[in-house]
């Protein structure tokens, strides 16, 4: 912490202004330090920035579908996991296995309302996830834990680490590893007396994602041997995953009958034409209770999809029909609720077939208000028509419980995972469609002016941006060729808008890539190469020779994907050099591209790019894989290019100390010149890496070089008012008097950032209190300037010559006098300082004075003796200056100090003619009273008389004349 230092300019203006004060700190324990948010970062922007995934929202939306008395804790249904005394238990994990439609998230939810009211306001923890398989490419293992972190600190202060991720990852616009995440978590759980985890649908990672389950549980098993965590996992049955995990403790999930029938006796209500039917038939409400119960083997879905289809029934005859085909499985019940929407009528029978194919097979879960616009497209249409919108409760209605509403989300999902696996199978040209169909949107007139785009209206718009993924995953690419390329006429134009818009975390993989800035049409090779739409790749590279930018336009993107078939295609042509595809291989991390364009023969060290070279690249992205296979290849390690300068400084300032010393190890040149900052040493102590800094040095690092921002590494370490980095070139004997950079000297660097530790470091180092550089000249000049009267004192206590003339001011007299410091400028007094000494902008201290108008200054200069008749600066006497000034009160302190007001100097002569010169007539009247010559000849217009005859200045004429 600490008191901020003086402000600046003017003393009450401020200025550069202070340090500030420092975050509060609070010792929790041996392994915790915590600044308050409120005093440092703001808690929310730094939770938001770890992640955005929110499971308060999707665990309401459960918890609202319960019915009464199945939330009931004496439920069957809950006891089967609490009967064992989990919650209090030594059993850390509790491994919940189910059929589809078990009831496994409702269980889920009900143990965390549990768990809520059970340890509110204690030092227990409780964070869960819902996994969705339409969500995984934001719920990867690092965004998961993120999450678990986000929930468990949102009522608490943030650990230092994460505050100082933030501004590390910040500083670079990246994102913390999963290591990072896991560290973070660690400090976090210390802060619980014990926590509960619950992880709802571990199945759901499908087989596509199972390196992400196995990270993810990997991981979770880690945490549960090291802290006082009970996890609960529900799952699918047949899930390895367990085995991770010791203390494990396997629960069957399969719903009680008694549980399923009371659900079911609740949902009567629900359905009003069997309200109607059987108000009066009880019986048959027992029988159909029963049947529907009957061999559902523990699930609700199946009991619910079976009420649904009695629900519809018409008549008691047709009712007592159905009971006796009820379907039997999932998959059967499925089929019959796609039999009802069929049996409906064609309106409904078409908004529910279009509605199940788009939720069944977007790549993501569609908004209410996506899904009611897009269902309205109709082949042919080629505008929007707002009479076409059918309302979300017509639509789910035609859907007759296929689909449901997260009214707390807004998302329209499918009504179990089940369903979707049966639903993809049901419209196998989905992706086709939905391809086509957002062409078509985009394509609407509505969207000529994206610029503008009202994008509430228009919802749609932000989901359109998969349209490349659909296309890919069709067996039609081919069939969509045409859509594509009217598509890549104004590419470039939606590309712009997907990346400017909040949801752009969420942009497929397609968007991300290296797209030229030009607003220009992309031609459609460039669009399948970056979808990886391979058959329209090779279709169009047979249609003739393209311009070369659309070749290495290509090979960029699909090298930065990872298409290796597009690539591998591309490097075939003649015209297309390898190279051009490396760097965004690199900056994808794409391994296996890289090698095939070296194997291609692509130039390693090709310069371009923000990076400059691929090896530069590869270090900003910390890969080493990429950067031994670049090194193997023969990258030049000291190539002089991109942002960085040099492949090592790229390292330092990454603060990767393994890749600084595979460099050093490489023989990178330590001491080479180059960059923002100059040399690596400079970049490393700009980042305050110790370790770095240390490695550096044992390598032979120059701590005297001049270069960069800083012009030396001691300068960058002061810069930085870093007192320990500083100490450490300071111990290995670096020049302390070097002279470079904005502030000229490192010590002059330390008064500015009014550090006194680091100025008496300097001090004791041997630095030279008197040398003449930078700005302000010496040290002393800086300190006064600045008003830092203890580093003043200091100064003075070291040697500093009060009368050495450099720098903007001339004399530290002279600063001290223009930043109107009294107690300094007595100090410099005490110290010997010279008050006529002729130096600087303004002259003498006593001009400096009238510059600044300070009429107390000015009677303190004059009683310490300041020769009132030197001649100096552009108005030549202090007399001159007060008149140029019209300070009639300084211009009477001047006269009564004796001075001479006939010397001939300055811009205007006499004092007599700047008072003409100004138009000031009562201090030409002054000064002819004080007995001024009117007629001494000087300056441009001769006397005093012509200088008003000049000017039309007829009353002063007059004076004058009168005056002889």
């Amino acid at each position: 912490g600490g008191t901020g230092r003086a402000g600046g300019l003017g003393g009450h203006q401020g200025g550069l202004g202070g340090r500030g004060e420092g975050a509060q700190l609070t010792f929790n324990n041996t392994n915790t330090v915590y600044l308050a948010a409120s005093e440092f970062y703001e808690h929310r922007e730094i939770l938001d920035w770890l992640t955005t995934l929110n499971f308060y929202q999707r665990q309401d939306a459960i918890f609202e579908t319960l019915q009464k008395g199945t939330s009931e804790l004496d439920s069957g249904f809950f006891l089967c996991v609490n009967s064992k005394n989990w919650l209090s238990s030594s059993e850390k994990v509790l491994w919940c296995e189910g059929p589809p439609g078990a009831g496994k998230t409702v269980l889920s939810s009900l143990v965390v309302k549990h768990i809520k009211d059970s340890f509110h306001n204690s030092n227990v923890g409780l964070a869960y996830i819902y996994i969705n398989h339409k969500e995984l490419d934001t719920q990867s293992p690092t965004a998961l834990f993120a999450s678990l972190c986000r929930q468990l600190l949102l009522d608490k202060p943030l650990p230092l680490m994460l505050q100082e991720l933030w501004q590390y990852h910040s500083d670079r616009n990246t994102w913390p590893t999963l290591d990072d995440v896991l560290r973070v978590l660690e400090i976090v759980l210390l802060e619980y007396s014990s926590i509960y985890l619950v992880i709802d649908a571990l199945d759901e990672y499908s087989n596509t994602t199972h390196e992400h389950r196995a990270g993810f549980t990997q991981s979770m098993a880690k945490l549960i041997k090291q802290f006082s965590i009970h996890l609960m996992i529900t799952t699918r049955p047949n899930n390895i995953s367990q085995t991770r995990f010791s203390n494990l403790r396997l629960v069957r999930i399969l719903a009680e009958n008694s549980d399923i029938s009371l659900y079911i006796e609740n949902q009567f209500n629900n359905y009003d034409n069997l309200f109607q039917l059987l108000k009066d038939m009880p019986q048959l409400k027992v029988g159909i209770q029963r049947a529907v119960v009957q061999d559902v083997r523990g699930m609700f879905l199946l009991a619910n999809l079976r009420m649904d289809y009695l629900g519809d029934q018409p008549t008691v005859a047709s009712l007592q029909k159905a009971l006796k085909t009820l379907p039997s499985t999932l998959v059967a019940a499925h089929e019959v609720t796609m039999a009802r929407i069929n049996a409906q009528a064609e309106g409904f029978q078409m908004l529910a077939q279009k509605t199940l194919m788009w939720v069944s097979h977007a790549l993501r879960p569609l908004s209410v208000a996506e899904l009611c616009q897009i269902v309205a497209v109709e082949p042919g249409d080629t505008s929007l028509n707002p009479d076409k919108v059918s309302h979300i409760e017509t639509i789910l209605a035609a859907c007759v419980g296929l689909v449901t509403v997260d009214r707390e989300l807004s998302i329209v999902r499918v009504v179990h995972y089940t369903a979707q696996d049966w639903l993809e199978s049901q419209f196998p040209d989905g992706h086709k469609e939905i391809a086509l169909t957002c062409f078509q949107y985009m394509e609407f007139p509505e969207f000529d002016d994206l610029q503008g785009l009202d994008k509430q209206k228009y919802s749609f718009a932000v989901y359109a941006q998969y349209c490349i993924e659909h296309t890919r995953m069709t067996n039609w690419q081919m069939g969509l060729i045409s859509q594509v390329a009217l598509f890549a006429r104004k590419a470039y134009l939606w590309i712009r808008l997907w990346r400017s818009l909040h949801w752009a975390e969420r942009i497929p993989f397609w968007i991300h890539g290296p797209w030229p800035e030009a607003k220009e049409d992309f031609h459609t090779l460039i669009l399948a190469a970056a979808g990886n739409l391979q058959s329209v790749n090779e279709h169009l590279l047979t249609e003739g020779q393209l311009d070369t930018r659309h070749y290495k336009c290509a090979l960029s993107l699909a090298a930065y994907a990872g298409h290796s078939e597009i690539v591998k295609v591309l490097l075939n042509l003649d015209v297309v050099n390898a190279g051009w595809g490396m760097h965004p291989a690199v900056q994808g991390e794409q391994t296996e591209i890289v090698k095939i364009l070296l194997d291609a023969g692509a130039d390693v060290n090709m310069v371009a790019g923000t990076y400059g070279t691929a090896l530069q690249a590869a270090v900003h992205r910390e890969s080493v894989p990429i950067l031994k296979m670049l090194l193997d290849a023969g990258a030049d390690l000291n190539t002089v290019a991109g942002t960085y300068g040099t492949v090592l400084q790229a390292a330092t300032y990454r603060e990767s100390e393994p890749i600084v010393k595979m460099l050093l190890d490489a023989r990178a040149d330590v001491n080479m010149v180059a960059g923002t900052y100059g040399t690596a040493l400079q970049a490393a102590v700009h980042r305050e890496s110790e370790p770095i800094v240390e490695t550096l040095l044992e390598a032979g690092a120059d701590m005297n070089t001049v270069a960069g921002t800083y012009g030396t590494a001691l300068q960058a370490a002061v810069h930085r008012e870093s007192e320990r980095i500083l100490k450490m070139p300071l111990e290995a004997g670096a020049d302390v008097n070097t002279v470079a950079g904005t502030y000229g000297t490192a010590l002059q660097s330390a008064v500015y950032r009014e550090s006194e530790p680091m100025v008496k470091m300097l001090l004791d180092a041997g630095a030279d209190v008197n040398m003449v550089a930078g700005t302000y000249g010496t040290a002393l000049q800086s300190a006064a300037y600045w008003k830092f009267d203890r580093i003043v004192k200091m100064l003075l206590g070291n040697g500093a010559d009060v009368n050495i003339v450099g720098g903007k001011y001339g004399t530290a007299l002279q600063a001290a006098v223009h930043r109107e410091s009294v107690p300094i400028l007595k100090m410099l007094l005490d110290a010997g300082a010279d008050l006529n000494t002729v130096a600087g902008t303004y002259g003498t201290a006593l001009q400096a004075a009238v510059h600044i108008e300070s009429e107390h200054i000015l009677k303190m200069l004059l009683e310490a003796g300041a020769d009132v008749n030197t001649v100096a600066g552009t108005y030549g006497t202090a007399l001159q200056s007060a008149v140029y000034r019209e300070s009639e009160p300084m211009v009477n302190m001047l006269l009564d100090a004796g001075v001479d007001m006939n010397t001939v100097a300055g811009q205007y002569g006499t004092a007599l003619q700047a008072a003409v010169c100004r138009k000031s007539e009562p201090i030409v009247k002054t000064l002819l009273d004080a007995g001024a010559d009117v007629n001494t000849v000087a300056g441009t217009y001769g006397t005093a008389l012509q200088s008003a005859a000049y000017w039309k200045f007829d009353r002063i004429v007059k004076t004058l004349l009168d005056a002889g």
